[in-house]
């Protein structure tokens, strides 16, 4: 289903990869992108989009099994139970320290930064990263586990081509709090497709070297986010 994602492992602490990868995906359903109920991608897919061994895939989904975070049944996919486990080890990340405003607001600010500045710096390999996640995201508009894991790597992979080490990773933890609000915005009908039609704008204006459309692509996306996630939280409750 994937092709390989040629900059995940970029910039590796001496942490082992199974550590690494148990991190992410552990992450990933603190902040909610994964939920209780979603099913896990097969060990094969995750591990041509992570880029790593099966076993190393089976590993970190065996020490997520032994936190209670994900349940695995005889004959049938992997699910996601919940983030308990992840709570007394990583506190910081499950809990968001600042309000949605703020965390919009830097977002704002230094992702459409980093979008501009991967326009002007971003190599062949980490293009085609960029290529291949999007094209597996809308593959993926109804699997919202490889949609997410797709969209949390498409936007890394831009931060790390802004060439700036510093606001890749200030964007790391940024990112990491806006997705504790991201995941119910997505539920909204075609709110899944319009993020991977501005993913694909995006991407556009980053393989036309165009600073100017990149920040406007990214500035449109993000505001987007932002007007739905106000709409979603003024609606009335339903029923």
């Amino acid at each position: 289903m994937f092709d390989t994602f040629a900059d995940l492992r970029a910039g590796l602490s001496k942490r082992t990869v199974r550590a690494q990868i148990t991190d992410k995906l552990a992450g990933m359903i603190v902040t909610g992108l994964l939920r209780a109920g979603d099913e896990m991608p097969s060990e094969r897919d995750l591990a041509e989009a992570l880029e790593v061994s099966r076993e190393t895939v089976r590993g970190a989904i065996q020490a997520l099994v032994a936190r209670g975070m994900i349940g695995v049944a005889q004959g049938a996919r992997s699910r996601v139970l919940g983030q308990e486990g992840w709570l007394a080890a990583k506190p910081a990340l499950a809990v968001s320290r600042y309000s949605a405003a703020e965390i919009h607001g830097a977002r704002l600010q230094l992702e459409v930064a980093a979008a501009s500045e991967a326009a002007r710096h971003i190599g062949t390999e980490a293009l085609q990263h960029l290529h291949v996640l999007v094209e597996a995201q809308g593959r993926a508009l109804r699997d919202p586990a490889i949609f997410h894991i797709c969209g949390a790597e498409f936007h890394t992979g831009i931060h790390r081509a802004s060439g700036n080490r510093l606001l890749a990773a200030i964007l790391v933890e940024i990112y990491g709090q806006a997705q504790q609000l991201r995941r119910p915005v997505l539920e909204a009908p075609g709110a899944t497709r319009r993020s991977w039609q501005d993913h694909q704008r995006i991407l556009a204006a980053i393989a036309q070297r165009d600073p100017e459309a990149a920040d406007a692509a990214m500035t449109e996306h993000l505001s987007r986010i932002r007007t739905q996630r106000r709409g979603k939280r003024a609606a009335p409750p339903v029923g």
